[in-house]
């Protein structure tokens, strides 16, 4: 089984910050697994990331929040 959380960030597309949010992520073992862009103008921009290990999700998830990144999750991806 595997587990996730997503990152969400109000539109404009941000390249900089979500290729920041991927490498911390990659070295803590998770991967990037969907981006959803937004839908309309000043709209969400979702990023799905996936973790063999709850708790390193759980400890990543918290390290953005602590960041000042809205997260939401960690749940069971299956």
């Amino acid at each position: 089984m595997s587990f996730m959380f997503e990152v969400y960030y109000r539109s404009p597309e941000d390249p900089s910050r979500e290729a920041r949010l991927c490498a911390a992520v990659t070295a803590e073992g998770g991967r990037l697994d969907f981006r959803e862009p937004a839908s309309e103008a000043g709209g969400p921009v979702c990023l799905t990331f996936e973790f063999d290990s709850r708790e390193r999700a759980e400890s990543v998830a918290e390290a953005l929040r602590k960041s000042g990144e809205h997260v939401e999750g960690v749940s069971d991806y299956g």
